[in-house]
């Protein structure tokens, strides 16, 4: 399967140019390049949100989110190393309070594979209708 065709598809099987609404992509360095596949794939309708938690400046790179927003969120925070998923959960708690109780038609979370499955939960709890990748 070529890679567009692979990143035009959603894990439950639709495409992602089919999503409307607010999205949001979460996860780490790792996920970068899924991230981007995502992106590509999305409708430049969609209102889009990536957030990248980080060990260190050496992982920040770039996602082309049109005009949406990236943020990366580095875990060292005064030279101490903050627990994986914890700045994560942060961003995704705040994007959930902003949107999904907002007027926004739909809102869709993908989250990386290696996403702490607490924070899956916690997303799954925020949003009306889960809709988590």
């Amino acid at each position: 399967m070529p890679a567009e065709d692979h990143a035009a598809k959603r894990p439950d099987g639709g495409r992602w140019c089919d999503i409307e609404g607010a999205v949001l992509l979460g996860g780490d360095a790792q996920n970068v390049a899924e991230m981007r596949r995502i992106a590509a794939a999305l409708s430049p309708a969609v209102h889009l949100t990536v957030v990248v938690e980080v060990c260190g400046a050496a992982e920040v790179g770039v996602v082309d989110a049109g005009d949406g927003r990236v943020s990366w969120l580095d875990r060292t925070i005064d030279g101490e190393l903050r627990p994986r998923g914890e700045r994560l959960a942060q961003a995704i708690h705040a994007w959930c309070a902003e949107w999904a109780c907002g007027d926004a038609p739909m809102c869709t979370v993908w989250l990386g594979a290696r996403t702490p499955s607490r924070i899956v939960r916690m997303t799954r709890a925020l949003l009306p209708e889960p809709r988590v990748s």
